[in-house]
């Protein structure tokens, strides 16, 4: 009785993980994925489609200009100073990425920090910046071109603020 109710369980189990992630296109596939529904949404397994390949494209990454006494631009992607294999590269990842989500939150706190941490440059000011990746194909790898080129890139200031002390 327990293989039998083991069996079962497996083949449930494995009929719900085929059926999470399958595009809602026909009938069949809606009637059936709201028969599993309640199990999918009890242990989180109800995943999209793409939960086999999911689109890995171009994220938000923060970067921020410090603009020095001389008036003279400084610009930092912090992200870049961490290997992407370092345990610390998730939590500043998650850091930076906290920030632009909710910058009404945490940008002037974190303004005042990246300040203090340029205060050899003697900033005047700071602007925090939201950079989105676009679109960029092999085929402009192969004409020279790179990711971080200007027109691959959308830039978007998020907050700017004066560096205390000035």
């Amino acid at each position: 009785m327990i293989y039998a109710v083991m069996s079962v369980f497996v083949a449930w189990h494995t009929v719900a993980m085929v059926v999470a992630p399958a595009p809602d296109e026909s009938g069949l596939v809606k009637s059936v994925h709201a028969f599993f529904q309640p199990y999918l949404a009890l242990f989180r397994l109800d995943n999209h489609w793409d939960f086999f390949a999911p689109n890995i494209s171009g994220n938000s990454i923060f970067r921020y200009v410090i603009k020095d006494s001389n008036g003279v631009g400084h610009t930092f992607t912090p992200v870049t100073k961490w290997s992407w294999f370092h345990p610390n590269s998730i939590w500043f990842h998650d850091w930076y990425d906290t920030v632009l989500e909710e910058p009404d939150v945490y940008a002037e706190t974190f303004a005042k920090y990246l300040c203090q941490e340029h205060a050899d440059l003697k900033p005047v000011s700071i602007v925090l910046q939201d950079v989105k990746e676009l679109e960029f194909w092999p085929e402009d790898l192969l004409n020279g071109k790179e990711p971080t080129d200007s027109e691959f890139v959308e830039v978007t200031p998020v907050r700017n603020f004066k560096c205390p002390g000035q």
